[in-house]
């Protein structure tokens, strides 16, 4: 067993009271003291799949449990899991501001809202879901052998991305085009930067809250020295600190948003660079290229998924790599609620929708999302979750919650209303 794995438990120990477990008095030799008894959590933890589903039956019977989430494509997953198990289940599907307006209202009035919940944005989960104690992580017995540790705390279920992909083509259909980012300073920069590329395409942080996690995550230490290192590449200099920026960090932010054209839609600004003139760019979610057409003739000028070039793995086609990073990950978290009403029955979900199955029902080999469990397949045109992770920014819930308030106000003066 990973000895990481029992670092949530740190947590649910101040998890609310309402929460299957906490503390009683002892009162042995006339003492005050208190034993701590184990939480459901910390009891499914040491129990396989196949026993939290016979606990699940028990503490269900013929009830329903309730789960909410931001996936349309979850109640997939949650329709072969009543299946297989008999055990019912009902399904609230939310828009993310809407699912943290919900549950912290339930939370905070005490009230029963849901047993498990599927979300994302780090910073929300961080700030309105941990840090008060509403949700608690459960990692599955199986994790340990399926499941990177720093998948677990907290326990991410699916992998989205966002990277730079480019219109490669020209009014020949050569498709000529090749190696057009190299660095990620292109992006940034001036206009009379070598390589500079012109308005790429970003959907505006204020109204995307992964898009703002994803920036307050390059003013960390990690990716301050990361884009250090592309700096220097890029200009032949060492970066010199700029009194109106607190790290390298917020200079690129500042520059690539001075840079960019705001998008209201990443599916449409997938359409429109597959169809745009040659070099136009955008930072968008890979998954939307399932709605691009795949054909042959005619291309130029069309919705055609050939007529993009994604720097990351076009560059991995020569053993190389964007310099600074290609494009970031962002997870959708799968977490058992403090008051759950059904909390073997919430574990047993977690369980299922972090195995191969879960995820392979709901999600299935669809580019662009992936699953934590490395046993799971991927579609045949994309890459490995952990081929992605080394080439792009990973969110960090905790990095990002501490960092947001900074970023959010300084993002405010250059972002394109």
């Amino acid at each position: 067993m990973k000895k990481k794995n029992t670092l949530p438990f740190v947590l649910v120990a101040m998890l609310l009271a309402g929460c299957n477990g906490g503390t009683k008095p002892s009162t042995s030799n006339g003492g005050t003291s208190e034993t701590k008894e184990p939480t459901v959590v910390e009891l499914a933890h040491e129990m396989t799949y196949e026993q939290l589903i016979a606990k699940a039956k028990e503490e269900v019977g013929t009830n329903t449990i309730k789960v909410m989430g931001n996936s349309s494509q979850l109640v997939t997953a949650l329709t072969k899991f009543t299946e297989e198990t008999g055990i019912k289940v009902e399904n609230e599907k939310k828009g993310d501001a809407e699912l943290y307006s919900n549950l912290s209202a339930a939370f905070q009035a005490k009230q029963y809202v849901a047993d498990m919940v599927l979300l994302q944005d780090g910073n929300m989960l961080q700030s309105k879901m941990l840090k008060p104690g509403y949700l608690q992580n459960f990692i599955p017995k199986e994790a340990a052998d399926t499941i990177a540790d720093d998948d677990t705390v907290p326990m991410a279920a699916v992998y989205l991305n966002k990277v730079f992909m480019y219109n490669n083509n020209d009014a020949s259909d050569s498709h000529s085009l090749k190696k057009y980012m190299t660095n990620v300073w292109q992006v940034a920069g001036k206009a009379s930067d070598n390589g500079h590329i012109a308005t790429p395409s970003f959907k505006t942080p204020s109204t995307e809250n992964v898009n703002m996690n994803f920036l307050a995550m390059l003013t960390s230490d990690e990716w301050v020295a990361k884009l250090e290192t592309a700096y220097e590449a890029f200009y032949g200099k060492k970066y010199t600190a700029e009194k109106d920026y607190p790290n390298i960090g917020y200079k690129w932010i500042a520059e690539f948003l001075k840079n960019s054209q705001a998008h209201s839609s990443d599916g449409t600004a997938c359409k429109d660079t597959a169809k745009g003139k040659t070099g136009s760019m955008a930072l968008v979610n890979y998954n939307k290229i399932k709605e691009l057409k795949d054909k042959t003739e005619g291309d130029f000028g069309k919705e055609k998924v050939q007529n993009l070039s994604f720097p990351a793995i076009e560059l991995d086609a020569t053993n190389e790599k964007v310099n600074g990073f290609a494009g970031f990950c962002y997870k959708m978290y799968s977490m058992v609620a403090a008051n759950a009403k059904y909390p073997y029955a919430a574990c047993a979900l977690v369980s299922y929708i972090t195995s191969k199955a879960g995820f392979e029902n709901a999600w299935g080999t669809k580019a662009g999302y992936y699953s934590t469990n490395k046993t799971t397949s991927i579609a045949s045109n994309d890459k490995e979750l952990a081929w992605w992770k080394d080439r792009l920014v990973i969110e960090n819930p905790e990095i990002v919650a501490a960092n947001y308030e900074d970023v959010s106000m300084f993002v405010a003066q250059y972002e394109h209303k």
